[in-house]
């Protein structure tokens, strides 16, 4: 049985509910006490002025029947059902309008508002007559000679001025509807980027990679998504990268180990092969063991450089006496192929950098040159400018060049601009792959164009201090 889920929208509203009600109701609590108060002080107030026109018309005479004489004349002034009593200084009641002196036994200076008025002069309090059997208003003043005392019934006389306006209950109704509104938009507002994480997510469960349209919120949050998606991004690419070049390893792989596989089955097949072409099929044999050690050393190198690249070990590099060595490590293919070297560079520039990777850049892009440009051509290498701590190079051949619209793509791992070239060069596919991310990892850039007057040109700056 599968349990019922609140949105975690509407639980934020149910809690920011709970908290709008309960202040409130505490709110219109205190607000209504303090009204109320603020009315028993009014009425309290009204009520001192009839205790002083009683007392000035009994003052020297407390005979019942004066007293009695006294509250009936002064019936037209005094309120409705005011209740008037007459205690002597021990606070024994001497007379009570509402109740015969006879009937009240007790003393009353254990009464709040006598108690009170004993001490400061006055009091006042709201609580429950025995003698009447209702809830009265009292106010006790104290004279020279005794305490006189008036009260009004609650229930009759209290209550219906004490009794809230019903503005206010508008008001805070009002307040209320305002309060929910606010809180509706402040949920509506943090739950976007919710919706949006929660959207993405579906996405990817079902396998849509369109993820431009999503309504991302232009704050923190949603800047944070952003990065997630970002991050998702990069992570799908690198996996769909990973995926192509295993595939392309083992497709370049297999060719050579075919081949060595192929020349040794056929000398182990042959017992009466001849010296002659035994030697030959170990001589192919040989050569593609040469073309598998140059791929795996590649995909070392690049594997390197993109996972590890701070275990590289930099030191100074004389960039003259670097492409001189290259000279003359290829000297034998550069005559072979009746190649032009020219090298145009500081012979005192210096970079900071891993020589292996600074020789293996320009080696390779000789290589390419070499391998894929023709014969008869030349090689050019010149120092274009120095500034912002970056050295510029020009590296250009006279050779064919390449179709235009492999020059995006030139960079990228086992690419062929001709289907085959590499098998037949007998390369690894991986040197200019290794060309751009040794200048990435010298923190600079390299551009590729073919040469209006024929040949293909590569535009690099390396870092002169790391």
């Amino acid at each position: 049985m599968s349990r019922f889920k609140v949105s975690y929208k509407y639980k934020i509203l149910l809690y920011f509910l709970v908290v709008l009600i309960a202040t409130g109701l505490l709110f219109s609590y205190i607000l209504v006490k303090r009204e109320q108060q603020l009315k028993l002080d009014r009425i309290t107030y009204q009520m001192q002025p009839y205790t002083d026109l009683i007392y000035h018309n009994i003052k020297g005479n407390l005979e019942r029947e004066h007293l009695e004489s006294v509250v009936d004349s002064l019936g037209d002034i005094l309120p409705k059902g005011l209740r008037i009593t007459i205690l002597d200084r021990s606070a024994w009641v001497i007379f009570d309008n509402m109740s015969h002196r006879d009937s009240i036994l007790d003393n009353h200076l254990n009464r709040p508002e006598l108690s009170e008025a004993d001490s400061l002069g006055y009091g006042t309090s709201l609580r429950y007559s025995a003698t009447l059997g209702n809830e009265y208003l009292y106010y006790a003043k104290k004279y020279p000679e005794l305490f006189l005392r008036t009260a009004l019934e609650y229930d009759t006389a209290i209550l219906p001025v004490i009794r809230v306006d019903k503005t206010y209950q508008i008001y805070i109704a009002f307040v209320f509807l305002l309060a929910l509104g606010v809180i509706v938009y402040i949920i509506r507002t943090v739950n976007k980027p919710y919706s949006a994480l929660k959207e993405f997510i579906n996405r990817v469960q079902h396998g849509d990679e369109n993820y431009d349209d999503l309504e991302l919120p232009k704050d923190e949050l949603g800047e944070v998504i952003e990065k997630i998606v970002s991050a998702f991004r990069q992570q799908e690419i690198s996996k769909k990268y990973k995926q192509e070049l295993t595939h392309n390893v083992a497709h370049e792989l297999k060719t050579p180990v075919a081949g060595i596989r192929g020349y040794l089955e056929t000398l182990l097949g042959q017992e009466n092969i001849d010296k002659e072409q035994s030697r030959f099929f170990l001589e192919r044999a040989y050569a593609q063991t040469l073309r598998l050690n140059a791929i795996i050393n590649d995909m070392a190198v690049l594997n390197k450089i993109e996972e590890a690249a701070d275990k590289f070990e930099y030191e100074k590099i004389n960039v003259w006496k670097c492409l001189k060595e290259i000279e003359n490590d290829l000297s034998y293919k550069l005559v072979e192929n009746k190649i032009k070297f020219v090298v145009n560079v500081e012979w005192e520039l210096e970079i900071e950098g891993n020589y292996l990777l600074i020789y293996s850049l320009f080696k390779n892009l000789i290589d390419n040159s070499i391998d894929h440009a023709g014969k008869g051509i030349g090689i050019y290498i010149s120092q274009t400018g120095i500034s912002d701590n970056m050295v510029r190079f020009t590296y250009y051949d006279t050779g064919k060049g390449v179709k235009e619209e492999h020059i995006g793509r030139i960079f990228e791992r086992f690419y062929r601009v001709e289907e085959g070239r590499s098998r037949k060069s007998g390369g690894s596919g991986l040197g200019l792959s290794i060309v751009k991310n040794a200048v990435m990892l010298h923190k600079g850039t390299i551009s590729v164009k073919n040469r209006y007057n024929g040949g293909l040109q590569f535009d690099f700056s390396l870092r002169i201090n790391a």
